[in-house]
């Protein structure tokens, strides 16, 4: 397969991958980018006369271009990578991927929905002197692998205009070349750390000039990295095992000049240095990458996208270990989205693949049939390239409350609706009075300090997080009443209130002729609540419940909508004793007490063994056919839904497109027998 090739930016990487285009057979160097015309004309006449753009958009749209090398600073990686998969053209991007997991994660999910290539360029990962490690340890050649120990740094003297100093570029040793080691390790024990501990020096700038990590492995494996800008290091690696070891003293650029490599393996019988060579460097990875693509392969064996999320998150972990930030994951500085929002105009219907809206009684804007729950975000990077898609996707409703995070989700949410500007268009649903601050003269104290965090200066719809049924309601509506009047909310309810404080509560504001609950934020979905998640939380699934919504229509925001994995194979893992924890990605994970705790019992079984049983005759998973049942009711619904990455959101996205009849919505409640 013939591939023709651009290359975004023109620095010293990009003329590297450039000269190896040129000399790997079927592939062609066909066009440059740079943001300076007079910069791109000079690549292009070094490199024999090709198509210079002189801007970025330009190589986009060239139709001439099948892969497109970025090649920019760091800091602008993940955005040119999703533009230029979203354009159609296949991409290898100069490594680190992202500036974080969250950034590689969209990187990879725009590959997936593009059907196009993607893969970090870390050329020596396609080397045959690391195939060839790979395999000599999987062949058992030393044993038992116990320990990797692996640096990747050099000095440079300090500039602090450079961008290997510049905070703001993400400069440091960890990005540039740390990101080496921590490869190597992951990938000859074939696993992700189970711990990372580090150390390190910030410099001046703010970024670090020279840093360790030790990396724990199951079954006690180890691995001891470093990095530097700053200092030299011996930039070697070794591998120990039970009964040898390998040593690497060019693991990262292998050949010499003539093109020539080698490493030593040493064993009970000696020692044998083993070689081979004779292609330039590079020229072993653009052929990874056209072989991939001419099998129509969307990754590659040498680096895939698994390869990158998981490297990305341990770098995050080192980096976090060490205190270092880049301005751009902040949240008071966070960058704005990564491509540009695209969203769809006020009134346009929902299509395929969006998120509908309808209205709640007493506020003025349309709510998504999806609530996005911001309480398990785990910085604000995560959280802008979640919600950027959610919003994209039609999702304009945000659940929060002052106890998540310690305020922590009520700041990323101001801070990202205020970097997009599109609080207008925004439902806020703001939640406060949790216990032990459940008295009606927390609502506005607590109003103060969320609505400062969020900044802005109402919420759309606010919940009372827990009931206090020492107090009578009329206080609590008295409260809400006074916060509806100063303009700080539109509409409001309660979340955990029992059906009895409920129908108090909206008699008593009808009474008195106050303003009563619109909404109510309680536990509902198709798996029963067998025992409470947290102190103090209630379910509407009873029929009392959903007779009295049917009845009243007010709206159901519920939680746990999905029952928090009770419908995923991770049931079938722990009921055969092998599930573990949540992947940790995000704050609040479910747990297996937790899910044995809450879910298990003989009619949630039978429920799930439904599920599954509907979703394999539809194509789907139960897990959206949960959710489909939830969305499907006689009264107004607007489910929470807490994804921890972009697969999932699209796979409670999915679930909107699902039809369930009446038959379907009853045989999967147990209601009657057959279908």
């Amino acid at each position: 397969m013939s591939l023709n090739w651009g290359i975004l930016a023109t620095g010293t990487i990009a003329r590297t991958l450039a000269a190896a285009v040129l000399k790997t057979p079927g592939n062609t160097l066909r066009a440059v980018a740079s943001r300076s015309q007079a910069a791109a004309d000079r690549f292009a006449t070094d490199f024999g006369g090709i198509r210079a753009h002189g801007s970025y958009e330009a190589l986009l749209a060239d139709k001439d271009v099948d892969v497109i090398y970025v090649a920019t600073p760091h800091t602008d990686h993940a955005t040119w990578a999703i533009r230029a998969l979203e354009a159609g053209k296949h991409v290898l991007c100069e490594k680190p991927a992202g500036l974080n997991h969250a950034e590689v994660m969209a990187m990879v999910h725009a590959a997936r929905r593009s059907g196009r290539f993607f893969m970090e360029a870390f050329m020596y990962r396609c080397h045959p002197q690391t195939r060839m490690v790979k395999r000599l340890i999987d062949s058992g050649a030393i044993g038992e692998v116990r320990h990797i120990a692996a640096n990747f740094g050099y000095r440079t003297a300090f500039a602090e205009s450079s961008r290997l100093f510049s905070n703001a570029l993400a400069g440091g040793g960890i990005l540039d070349v740390g990101c080496y080691p921590v490869s190597l390790a992951r990938l000859v024990t074939g696993a992700e750390p189970m711990s990372v501990h580090g150390t390190g020096h910030l410099g001046s700038t703010g970024v670090d000039e020279w840093a360790s990590a030790l990396l724990g492995f199951s079954g006690g494996v180890s691995a001891q990295v470093a990095t530097a800008t700053r200092v030299n290091l011996d930039n070697s690696a070794r591998i120990s095992g039970t009964s040898g070891f390998i040593h690497l003293p060019s693991p990262w650029l292998p050949v010499d000049k003539e093109g020539n490599w080698s490493f030593s393996l040493t064993t009970q019988s000696g020692t044998d240095v083993i070689h081979g060579g004779n292609k330039p460097l590079y020229t072993f990875e653009v052929e990874a990458v056209a072989r991939a693509i001419g099998r129509g392969d969307c990754e590659c064996a040498d680096m895939n996208w698994q390869d990158s999320l998981g490297n990305a998150r341990v770098l995050d972990s080192w980096r976090a270990s060490i205190g270092l930030e880049y301005i751009a994951e902040k949240a008071p500085t966070h960058r704005g989205p990564l491509v540009p929002l695209r969203t769809m105009p006020q009134g346009t219907p929902a299509a395929a693949g969006t998120i509908r809206r309808a209205g709640v009684p007493g506020l003025d804007k349309p709510v998504s049939s999806l609530v996005m729950g911001c309480d398990n975000q785990p910085n604000a990077s995560h959280a802008a390239v979640m919600w950027d898609h959610f919003f994209e996707q039609g999702g304009n409703t945000f659940d929060t409350g002052f106890v998540y995070g310690n305020g922590l989700m009520e700041q990323f949410l101001g801070h990202w609706h205020r970097q997009r500007g599109v609080r207008e268009e925004m439902v806020i649903i703001g939640k406060g009075a949790h216990t032990p601050h459940c008295y009606p003269e927390y609502v506005a104290q607590q109003l103060d300090i969320s609505l400062d965090r969020m900044q802005t200066d109402q919420v759309d719809i606010y919940f009372l997080h827990r009931d206090n049924t020492d107090i009578p309601v009329g206080e609590f509506i008295d409260a809400l009443n006074a916060e509806v009047a100063r303009g700080r909310i539109r509409v409001f309810g309660g979340s955990n209130w029992t059906l009895a404080r409920t129908r108090e509560a909206n008699a008593w504001a009808a009474s008195h002729g106050k303003q009563g609950f619109s909404a109510i934020s309680n536990n509902f979905s198709l798996a029963r609540m067998v025992n409470r998640i947290w102190p103090g939380t209630e379910a509407s699934s009873t029929p009392e419940w959903r007779e009295y919504l049917a009845g009243s229509q007010l709206a159901l925001m519920p939680w746990s909508s999905q029952a928090r994995g009770f419908f995923t194979h991770w049931v079938d893992a722990v009921l055969a004793e092998q599930g573990k924890r949540g992947s940790g990605l995000t704050r609040v994970e479910p747990t297996v007490e937790e899910l044995r705790h809450t879910w298990f019992a003989d009619d949630n079984f039978e429920r799930r063994r439904r599920a599954f049983a509907l979703a394999n005759e539809r194509g789907t998973s139960a897990i959206n056919i949960a959710l489909a049942w939830v969305l499907h009711q006689p009264f107004p619904v607007f489910p929470l839904v807490g994804p921890r990455n972009l697969d999932e959101l699209d796979s409670c996205i999915n679930a909107l497109q699902i039809a369930l009849s009446a038959e379907e919505h009853r045989w999967l409640d147990l209601q009657v027998d057959e279908r």
